[in-house]
């Protein structure tokens, strides 16, 4: 899967690029899938709706399902959202997921749209990987696409690597526990480098599971992965 952010400031053309985006890939052969961030807050809930009296009852999250298609969204703070680990989870088959936002999330790769050759990039150098604006921008380290070559910036989307991600999941007494990208990281490098400083396991084990069970009961052995 790779997942490309496009940024930029209000009004930038971030949208159109995406739409575009989509549908060059989509006639390419790509599974593609888009997630957009909202910085000042959404709602799919109509007043009056079944899915809003559920909201209202309190559920943590609710989700839609039609023979067509399907919706969830629930509720936390901007700090649970990786949009990394929210594209794994519910765009698994997706060859490409292209996120509209996120210039404040660290770790993904950017796509910048810049609108006025004056206006510098805000994207870390080393997450930015191109630039689109509206004329020539001499100096620029990374490649610049001008607005309307969209199958350039397809070119380069389809030629990134595949992103890293790291799926970790913890569960208490049966509740899944969101946890956001520090929390994953820290869980992730202690118990690794708890594990591989054992005799005899591979010093980069691809999949570790670890259970607690403070019950007091005998311990229910799965079968072995």
């Amino acid at each position: 899967m790779r997942i490309v952010a496009v940024v930029g400031f209000s009004e930038s053309g971030k949208t159109r690029l995406v739409i575009r985006l989509i549908r060059e890939l989509k006639g390419r052969g790509f599974r593609v899938a888009a997630v957009k961030r909202c910085s000042h807050g959404f709602s799919l809930d109509t007043e009056g709706k079944d899915s809003s009296d559920f909201s209202r009852a309190g559920a943590d999250g609710v989700a839609m399902i039609a023979p067509d298609r399907w919706a969830a969204f629930g509720t936390g703070t901007t700090a649970d959202v990786d949009p990394s680990r929210w594209a794994g989870r519910f765009f698994p088959g997706a060859d490409i997921v292209l996120i509209e936002g996120g210039k404040d999330v660290a770790g993904l790769r950017k796509i910048e749209v810049l609108r006025g050759g004056s206006t510098p990039a805000a994207s870390r150098p080393d997450e930015l990987i191109a630039i689109v604006a509206d004329g020539p921008r001499p100096g620029t380290a990374v490649p610049v696409f001008g607005a309307d070559d969209i199958s350039g910036v397809a070119d380069l989307i389809v030629a990134q690597g595949e992103a890293d991600m790291t799926e970790i999941r913890l569960e208490v007494d049966g509740h899944e526990i969101s946890l956001n990208a520090f929390v994953q990281t820290f869980i992730e490098k202690t118990v690794v480098g708890m594990v591989t400083s054992l005799s005899g396991i591979d010093p980069e084990p691809r999949r570790i599971r670890l259970e607690i069970d403070r019950s007091g009961g005998p311990v229910a052995k799965g079968p072995k992965p």
